[in-house]
């Protein structure tokens, strides 16, 4: 529209009233052109594009037609070409193409061209009015915002209905001081449901940085397609871990006998028993007596030994409720052993797998015939807890943590997390006790990743040994103590602090973790202590926990907006120093055993600390940083030469790919991997706060380092887009790391 002075000599003509125009004075032109503007408009049936085509159309705006033909913007009904508009589309108010708005307030003319014109006064009006509206709309946001914050404040919680994240704008930093608090709402690509991530999650973080309506648009398409599989947020293989594998009918007594079939030999049952006892059991005892199950497996295998099968198919020793002589609730935790078993031992890749997954469907189908929801018992919380970590280690702990809440409410239904009665024996006591502080610390174990808060209490006290002593505490008291500080961590992460507070908070809790460490047996503080391969694993598995630990307490410190605090400095060199330990908890467990490269909890958390070091560049600084990034790569290079291309997980091809170009951008020049001396020995610091100097932009690649890093000659194989070059400036390495890890959605073909 362009606005014009005064109206044209036609236009002033076409509103004269027809009263005043006499016949007898006019022209035979005169009266032509009033016939031609009396003229009936011919009204279009088609839009334009159809007309040419001479198809149908739905005369919709745009037309089916054309959306079909992916030319929606080509959709119109009044070309520019044409004269004049369809009377079907246009209510003229005139006869010479002025167009009177409803109100009556402007006067909009139709120029033959195909542009419309409008009188200065009008112009400036409607402009007047466009900027009330305006104003109007910027006054409903703020006021929508603060309700919304004080329904948050009240209710500890923030809905979104969409199930994608609300977008911050530069201008409105409440916003991002809400997501700071709430979290974020974002939805699974798989499934479109949605999915709540804690504000201290990596997801969250990167949300951080899109602030404005350019910088949050491709985070959100980000965190809306693609959820991060390496931190089990996406199940990768979308399937259910529970498939019924016979499709029999239920209740028949041929599922019972199926269950029979499916027990491996006395041979596989003592060997996967074995795996699962001195390994995944010795790192996470999810098992109360393992002792007391292996005797009782002794008596199982002599009475089925001494079974036998009827002609009719029957086997005799076996019942609706019973197998050998043990109830299927035993059974079931069995099977739950096997499958763990089998991730541990020294089977084929694709042998160890599916036979793993299969233990576990007949595990649940022994659940399942026993109505362990209203009918749970002590061993069906151990064989939920042993399956939600075979189930992690599938890279499923999103299923997982969905598990973990049935397994701490069954728990809780039995009275776990209550003392026992003064009735039941010492040892039954111990049991309990031992059950349900294994869930605490399952849940810690998620609850830190996914930075969701658990629904238990941490205010009971932690079980202690008698026999243990302050310098002498064994593995498991330890972890137990550390794992309620995770959840400690987790649980304060939902109220809103200031700096101070946040800084005085991380000092309380790192003097808790050192305060375990100074308590823990000396095999556990050094590797050189070590006497056994179980003291061993014992300690790379508490290094490995306790350094992720205090990486995630002291994060905020490397957080952009704490980079020129004082108070943050002194926590820097902790977190940096806990993010290295972690790598080389990582290793040390690795050297011992090649269940680490299988443990989900152990491969996330390694990757995770090894991408944040090469993004802070610590490789340049730090040569023992430098020393343990090469060795992961040269480690994770070796496992998983030996797999199909087409069968590696995108994640950690992505990372690996990443690391080295990390390295790379410090040398121009490759150099050969220099070996690692000090992997296998470790101390275990009981303090570190040295102050380091804060990190700026200057000390950490940014978005542009990062584009180059994942550009086309590095990535180009996996079909990955460059990362989000129009993030906000404070360029946050989680936020890199992130990107690194999930990719960034491939654009669809037009």
């Amino acid at each position: 529209m362009e606005p014009m002075d005064s109206q044209n000599p036609g236009a002033s003509s076409a509103t004269t009233p027809t009263a005043t125009f006499n016949p007898q004075e006019a022209s035979r032109s005169d009266v032509d052109e009033i016939l031609r503007r009396k003229r009936k408009a011919r009204e279009y049936k088609a839009c334009y594009p159809c007309r040419q085509r001479k198809v149908k159309c739905d005369q919709a705006v745009p037309c089916k037609t054309c959306i079909a033909r992916e030319h929606p913007e080509l959709c119109t009904y009044h070309p520019p070409a044409e004269s004049h508009p369809p009377a079907k589309r246009l209510n003229h108010g005139s006869n010479n193409g002025t167009l009177e708005s409803p109100s009556g307030g402007l006067s909009i003319h139709f120029n033959v061209n195909g542009t419309v014109t409008l009188g200065r006064e009008d112009w400036e009006r409607l402009c007047s009015k466009l900027n009330s509206v305006e104003r109007s709309l910027m006054d409903l946001k703020t006021t929508m915002r603060v309700a919304s914050e004080g329904t948050g404040a009240q209710n500890g919680h923030t809905e979104s209905a969409t199930g994608t994240p609300s977008r911050a704008s530069a201008s409105e930093p409440s916003n991002q001081q809400q997501t700071n608090t709430q979290g974020i709402h974002t939805t699974n690509s798989i499934t479109g449901q949605t999915v709540h991530l804690g504000s201290s999650s990596v997801p969250a973080l990167v949300m951080a940085l899109g602030k404005g309506e350019g910088g949050s648009a491709p985070v959100q398409e980000l965190l809306g397609k693609n959820v991060l599989p390496l931190f089990g947020l996406d199940n990768e293989s979308a399937t259910y871990p529970f498939v019924d594998l016979w499709g029999l009918p239920h209740g028949s007594m041929n599922r019972i006998y199926e269950l029979c079939n499916a027990l491996p030999n006395d041979s596989d049952c003592w060997n996967l028993l074995k795996y699962h006892k001195e390994t995944a059991h010795v790192v996470f005892p999810a098992v109360a007596d393992i002792e007391k199950l292996e005797s009782e497996l002794l008596r199982f295998l002599i009475s089925r030994g001494s079974s036998r099968t009827q002609e009719d198919g029957s086997i005799t020793g076996v019942t609706e409720q019973s197998i050998f002589g043990k109830d299927l609730h035993w059974v079931g935790l069995l099977f739950a052993v096997l499958a763990s078993g089998c991730q541990c031992s020294a089977l084929p890749r694709k042998e160890r797998e599916l036979t793993s997954q299969v233990y576990v469907c007949c595990s649940f189908e022994c659940l399942r015939i026993t109505n362990f929801l209203s009918h749970s018992r002590l061993e069906t919380i151990q064989t939920l807890l042993i399956l939600g970590n075979v189930i992690s280690n599938n890279m499923n702990a999103g299923v997982a943590w969905s598990l973990l809440g049935l397994t701490i409410r069954l728990a809780q239904s039995q009275g776990l997390h209550r003392s026992c009665p003064s009735s039941i024996s010492e040892e039954m006591k111990l049991i309990r006790k031992k059950i349900w502080w294994t869930v605490l610390w399952q849940d810690s174990l998620l609850s830190i990743t996914y930075d969701r808060a658990s629904s238990m209490s941490t205010n009971e006290t932690v079980p202690l040994n008698p026999e243990s002593s302050p310098g002498n505490r064994p593995y498991i008291e330890c972890m137990y103590r550390l794992c309620k500080v995770g959840l400690d961590i987790v649980s304060e992460r939902s109220f809103n602090h200031d700096v101070n507070e946040t800084m005085t908070r991380i000092t309380q809790r790192r003097q808790e973790i050192q305060d375990i460490m100074l308590d823990a047996a000396d095999y556990l503080r050094d590797s050189r202590k070590c006497r056994s391969m179980r003291n061993q694993l014992e300690h790379w598995a508490l290094y490995l926990h306790m350094s992720y630990m205090m990486s995630e307490l002291c994060r905020p410190a490397i957080s952009p907006a704490l980079a020129e605090h004082e108070l943050a400095r002194s926590t820097r060199k902790a977190c940096i120093d806990s993010l290295t330990n972690t790598v080389e908890a990582f290793l040390g467990l690795q050297n011992m055993t090649v269940f680490a490269s299988r443990s989900w909890t152990a491969v996330h958390r390694s990757i995770s600390c090894a991408l944040l070091l090469g993004i802070l560049k610590e490789h340049e600084r730090n040569e023992r940083a430098r020393m343990l990034l090469e060795k992961l790569i040269s480690v994770l290079t070796e496992i998983t030469s030996k797999v199909d291309p087409a069968e590696l997980s995108a994640p950690i091809t992505r990372s690996m790919m990443a690391l080295r170009k990390l390295l790379n951008m410090a040398d121009s020049a490759k150099q050969s991997l220099p070996s690692l001396s000090n992997v296998g020995q470790s101390v275990v610091p009981a303090s570190s706060s040295a102050a380091t100097p804060p990190l700026s932009n200057s000390l950490a690649y940014g978005l542009d380092d990062m584009n180059g890093l994942m550009g086309v000659d590095g990535f180009g194989s996996l079909g990955q887009s460059p990362l989000m070059s129009d993030l906000d400036s404070e360029q946050s390495p989680y936020a890199l790391m992130d990107s690194i890890i999930w990719g960034v959605k491939k654009t669809p073909p037009g």
